[in-house]
């Protein structure tokens, strides 16, 4: 029996999960936008009561390590690492592109999927993958010139995105999935991580960061 915290505060609204043996036993979604910080503890506070099991329990916590907000990816990771250190257990850190990725129908051999998802206005995180999970493009952020170009020069190209907008239209690109609210498939995230706690893929807790991708910008 494997019980797996699962954290996400990659996009605007932050989730959470408790998984056994590959299975979700409680979940909880924050309703409010970039509220992570507040609503992070209460939240874990709360799967872990609805399991019926506490923080010692636990045998890992897997957290979505970006690309996302870079603070809230921050409050992600230092939330796990604090429970992973206190209760003595392993970090998992997956990335979200390709967990979209690999919780989407699967494409044919010789076709490509790409994971589109808006960073800031006219800027994304994009990953582009053959049918069989290899990067063709390696996690990224772009704007939408360098994006465009992308996109014409790969064929047979499925896109799922929740970016709307008229450079997706091109003749090359089989299928566009639009979905304005991305999230994680959280039961198709507790099967992934129970076989990397089978198979004891695990973070180095003490120097493992989130995937910004992106450069922080600072101001005067």
């Amino acid at each position: 029996m494997s019980y797996i915290l699962h954290i996400d505060t990659s996009a605007e609204n932050s989730g959470v999960a408790i998984s056994q043996s590959g299975t979700i036993r409680a979940s909880a979604l924050n309703d409010q936008v970039r509220n992570h910080a507040t609503a992070i503890n209460t939240m874990i506070d709360s799967v872990l009561t609805d399991a019926g099991i506490t923080v010692s329990d636990l045998n890992a916590v897997a957290v979505c390590s970006g690309p996302g907000s870079y603070t809230g990816l921050r409050i992600a990771l230092a939330t796990a690492k604090g429970i992973c250190y206190a209760a003595g257990i392993p970090l998992l850190m997956h990335d979200r592109l390709k967990l979209i990725y690999l919780s989407q129908p699967s494409v044919q051999e010789g076709e490509r999927r790409a994971i589109i998802l808006v960073a800031r206005e006219h800027e994304y995180f994009v990953a582009v993958y053959d049918s069989e999970g290899t990067a063709i493009t390696a996690p990224t952020h772009m704007t939408g010139t360098e994006l465009e170009d992308i996109l014409n020069r790969v064929d047979n190209l499925h896109i799922t995105t929740n970016a709307l907008s008229e450079t997706f239209y091109k003749p090359k690109v089989s299928f566009l999935s639009f979905d304005q609210n991305i999230t994680i498939d959280f039961h198709f995230w507790a099967e992934f991580a129970y076989g990397e706690v089978c198979k004891k893929i695990f973070s180095d807790i003490a120097h493992v960061t989130p995937l910004y991708l992106k450069q922080v910008y600072t101001h005067k």
